[in-house]
């Protein structure tokens, strides 16, 4: 299963710090699977997804902080800076629903 992981504040994909929300999307399946709340800690981020049976491979973004790319990159995962836009946008232009 191919997971992309968005951050999220609404519908609207943000930066890392602004985001409240992890949203889930199987690129495979083209579907939003999961909704999780952004973990206080970058380095659980890993163990979270895991719990959940997910192997993400890709986390967008508008913008991160320097040591949580670090962090994300760290994990094997790349890090993909997108301009904001609503969820469905932003998968639209990068997956082509």
């Amino acid at each position: 299963m191919s997971i992309a992981v968005l951050t999220c504040k609404g519908s609207i994909v943000t930066s890392y710090e602004e985001a409240e929300e992890l949203i889930v999307y199987d690129m495979d399946s083209r579907a939003v699977k999961l909704s999780l709340k952004k973990p206080n800690n970058i380095e659980v981020l890993e163990d979270l997804f895991e719990e959940h049976g997910y192997d993400f491979w890709v986390f967008i973004t508008t913008s991160i902080p320097e040591y949580v790319r670090d962090v994300i990159e760290a994990m094997g995962v790349k890090v993909q800076i997108v301009k904001s836009g609503s969820l469905r946008e932003v998968l639209e232009e990068l997956f082509v629903l």
